[in-house]
């Protein structure tokens, strides 16, 4: 999503249902572009993004304790 998309659900009130028809707009507008990528960037978009996963549940959550 662009910076114009955000200024302009920024300034849509949280009531109103514009705001929703909008924010579908945005993500719909958003995976035709990705959709539009080559296999390349988008392999390389979801590795990234399974490292993130991957990160957040192998922290271990009490390094002090044995």
């Amino acid at each position: 999503m662009d910076d114009k998309f955000i200024k302009e659900l920024r300034e849509i009130s949280r009531d109103d249902r514009r705001r929703s028809e909008f924010m579908i707009q945005g993500m719909k507008e958003t995976l035709e572009e990705r959709k539009q990528q080559n296999i390349l960037k988008r392999w390389i978009r979801r590795k990234k993004a399974e490292k993130k996963i991957s990160q957040r549940f192998n922290q271990d959550p009490h390094p002090d304790q044995k």
